[in-house]
């Protein structure tokens, strides 16, 4: 499932916008914390909750390279 779900955002990836990217990257990474909060706990839920913490993580370096003022305005 988590590929499949890393493949559409890429697919719909605008990176015109580093705003507009954060935003996307924030929205798959919590569709991949609900997953992982449905989901037993075990080494496939670890893995789907690294990898929203580095999606968040790489959203906010987006914005930071990019747009860097506009840090402080996300949530």
């Amino acid at each position: 499932m988590r590929t499949r779900v890393l493949e559409a955002a890429a697919k719909q990836a605008d990176s015109r916008s580093p705003i507009l990217l954060h935003d996307q990257l924030k929205a798959l990474a919590e569709s991949l914390m609900e997953a992982a909060q449905s989901g037993p706990p075990d080494y496939d839920t670890a893995m789907t909750l690294l990898a929203a913490d580095a999606l968040i993580t790489y959203a906010c370096e987006i914005v930071a390279d990019g747009e860097p003022e506009k840090l402080g305005e996300l949530r």
